[in-house]
């Protein structure tokens, strides 16, 4: 007869040490602040779905699953998103004293993720192992998806932390980063059932082998080539002008600004003669309409045509009348005869920064959220096209959603770019964990990601999600490097509008005719 499981649903380890593990392991697998540390410590993610599973199965009753699982869930997520108040302090204009804890509600709301599993765990208790484990990875992968869905902000999938080691995430060209994530919790809570026969933790070890095989695999199969030539490769050049957002969008330092971005791409086009890169400036890079009369849109124009170099930048754009002005975070691509050869509207705004949510609009709110930005969301989404290149916009946080970057190269991108200013961060693990969101897109697409910032990191990512050119932070700097087109999508990229609706389906299918145990 196999032995009950879990040996004990009381006692200090599932009140107290449980749920320090599963904060310690977002806290470290995410933020790593700790400077005798690694940069990262991915693996540690990994252990997060098998620990709330752990408070779940040993949880007298299923609210106190939920009220475990959440609070061990909240504490990582305030440890990893302690930096979320900066940006809703600097960006939307909020005081301090609410800043503070409009952050930690947004870290509780996501972290009810956590509670939701831990609660699934307890109810699927009387499952056999291997059902209860592959239930828990299709909670795991619903969960991620539905919370990215409708939170709109999914900042920490454990493909988030394993993105640092590029090996664990290649399976992402078939099953996208949030299935994964989900077969990485199955495999792991699969592995914790040991007490149950030795079978299972085998299985568990040798499907880890095969996706590991997979990664190398696909990653010795390409090579990283940080300067690819021939055929399909391009330069690209990034300029950084870390300019101080406190500045930036008062009148008088708008000839500065313009003179830093102008100075930056000239040395480094002199840098290399005759070569015709993608020039890119960050989002938001000149604090003034481009497209009205002003003394320094031709300056630009005339930098493009000079160079013969298409020049992406961002700028706010303006449409309307003035009592009816709608304002855009946009993407502006000059030609290289320095005419506008498109422009692309941010679709998904960022809530507090660029616009309140509608349960928000309160009256007696007014006067504190008045400085939240105004921005509408964009409709114009096709790519921005110039000498072969077809270029899948996405700006800021739009690289962390699979979606937009699915339907970028469904639309007939080549290249992903992504424009951000990371600034608001400050000096705080956000800027790194944005850049591994954004590099699991390039796996899903096939497709090489340019990222170009203002304080850092620009980056270019190959098709493989590994960083072969990496800027540095808070320095006014140019970089150079190259990129290569590509056509082919994956299977992930064909199936992926499927997979949620199939996850379900299989999920209830495993809940109504799932084998249960006998012996507990």
């Amino acid at each position: 007869m196999l032995p009950a499981w879990p040996p004990s649903r009381e006692g200090i380890l599932s009140r107290a040490l449980l749920p320090l593990a599963v904060a310690g392991c977002l806290w470290l697998g995410f933020a790593h602040p700790l400077p005798f540390l690694p940069d990262a410590l991915p693996p540690l993610a990994l252990l997060v779905p098998p620990l709330l599973a752990l408070i779940g199965l040993r949880a007298g009753q299923a609210g106190q699953a939920f009220r475990r699982g959440w609070l061990a869930a909240w504490g990582g997520h305030l440890a990893a998103l302690y930096w979320l108040y900066l940006p809703i302090y600097q960006v939307g204009g909020l005081p301090w004293w609410l800043a503070v804890p409009c952050a930690a509600f947004v870290a509780a709301c996501l972290a009810s993720a956590g509670g939701l599993f831990a609660w699934a765990a307890h109810l699927l208790r009387r499952r056999t192992p291997l059902v209860l484990a592959l239930s828990l990875g299709l909670c795991w992968y619903l969960l991620e998806w539905g919370y990215a869905v409708v939170a709109g902000f999914p900042w920490l999938p454990l493909y988030g932390a394993l993105a640092a080691w590029p090996l664990l995430i290649q399976p992402a060209d078939l099953l996208g980063g949030y299935l994964l994530d989900g077969s990485w919790a199955f495999l792991l809570v699969l592995l914790f059932m040991a007490p149950h026969g030795r079978r299972y933790p085998l299985l568990a070890l040798l499907l880890m082998l095969a996706a590991l095989a997979y990664g190398w695999w696909r990653l010795e199969s390409e090579p990283p080539d940080p300067l690819p030539q021939g055929s399909g490769s391009f330069a690209v050049l990034f300029a950084e002008g870390n300019i101080d957002q406190n500045q930036k969008w008062l009148p008088a330092f708008q000839r500065s600004t313009v003179q830093t971005y102008l100075r930056l791409t000239e040395e480094m086009l002199a840098a290399h003669p005759g070569e015709h890169p993608l020039i890119i400036w960050p989002e938001t890079a000149l604090p003034f309409n481009l497209m009205a009369a002003n003394p320094h849109t031709p300056r630009i124009r005339e930098l493009a045509a000079r160079a013969r170099c298409p020049l992406l930048t961002g700028a706010p754009g303006f449409e309307g009348s003035r009592a009816d002005m709608r304002v855009y975070n946009r993407a502006y691509l000059i030609g290289p005869d320095g005419s506008l050869a498109g422009y692309y509207d941010k679709e998904h705004l960022v809530p507090f920064g660029e616009y309140v949510p509608d349960w928000l609009q309160w009256n007696f709110l007014e006067g504190l959220l008045q400085q939240v930005g105004v921005y509408t969301p964009g409709t114009r989404l096709s790519p921005l096209r110039s000498s072969g290149l077809e270029l899948g916009m996405l700006i800021c946080y739009e690289g962390i959603f699979p979606w937009l970057a699915q339907q970028r190269v469904r639309d007939g991108a080549n290249v992903l770019v992504d424009i951000s200013n990371d600034g608001w961060f400050g000096r705080s693990p956000a800027a790194l964990q944005h850049l591994r969101l954004t590099a699991v897109r390039a796996v899903e697409q096939n497709r090489w990601i340019l990222r170009g910032t203002n304080t850092g990191i620009s980056a270019v990512i190959d098709a493989r999600g590994r960083v072969v050119l990496r800027g540095g932070q808070f320095e006014e700097a140019a970089h150079w490097g190259r990129a290569r087109i590509l056509s082919e999508t994956t299977p992930y990229h064909r199936i992926a509008r499927w997979l949620p609706a199939a996850a379900a389906l299989l999920l209830l299918g495993l809940l109504f005719f799932g084998p249960v145990r006998r012996n507990f």
